[in-house]
């Protein structure tokens, strides 16, 4: 890593750590969008800043035996253990091949696993376009000298949850089940 790209991973790493030490912001700021800049299979894509509540470099995942569509494992984040999910899949472009960061989201105890970081931006509300993308979210931002669909974390938390609660329902109705059967044959 030449000392130009520390220097520049430095100054990222700062203003990713200042913004969440700053004030929330009010009604009167809405025309600012604070957005990540991430890459999902090579292709540029953003997070809503407000919708995080941390970004690490990824570690291995814990393996965890449930077949939700797009878990990964188990990450640990703060003290919490987390479920860890794949961005890419989530979003339906297929399974990442290699995850180099996590996102904790802040509405939701989960991570995000993606591919790519490529810096942190604060837009003006021209930035901001509507437009059908490629992550279904009807937005999508300019900046990074890229235009990037904008993942909008809430509709993908919502059916993740929704996943993991019809999967466990369904997993506990299938356990009593057997365990009657089981009991009723004795």
């Amino acid at each position: 890593m030449t000392q130009a790209s520390r220097e520049l991973l430095a100054e990222w790493r700062e203003a990713f750590d200042r913004s969440f030490g700053e004030p929330r912001r009010h009604a009167d700021d809405e025309a600012v969008l604070d957005v990540l800049g991430i890459r999902i299979a090579g292709a540029p894509f953003a997070l809503n800043l407000a919708d995080l509540a941390g970004l690490t470099p990824a570690m291995p995942a814990a393996p965890y035996p449930a077949a939700a569509p797009g878990l990964l494992g188990l990450a640990g984040h703060q003290g919490q253990v987390l479920p860890l999910y794949d961005l890419q899949a989530l979003i339906g472009r297929g399974h990442a091949g290699d995850v180099r960061w996590w996102a904790i989201a802040r509405a939701a105890p989960l991570a995000l696993a993606f591919e790519g970081f490529d810096g942190q931006w604060r837009l003006a509300a021209g930035d901001r376009l509507q437009q059908n993308d490629a992550a279904g979210t009807g937005w999508a931002v300019r900046c990074g000298g890229a235009l990037r669909p904008l993942i909008e974390l809430d509709g993908l938390i919502a059916a993740v949850t929704a996943n993991s609660t019809s999967t466990s329902t369904s997993t506990s109705t299938t356990t009593s089940m057997t365990t009657s059967a089981g009991a009723a044959g004795r």
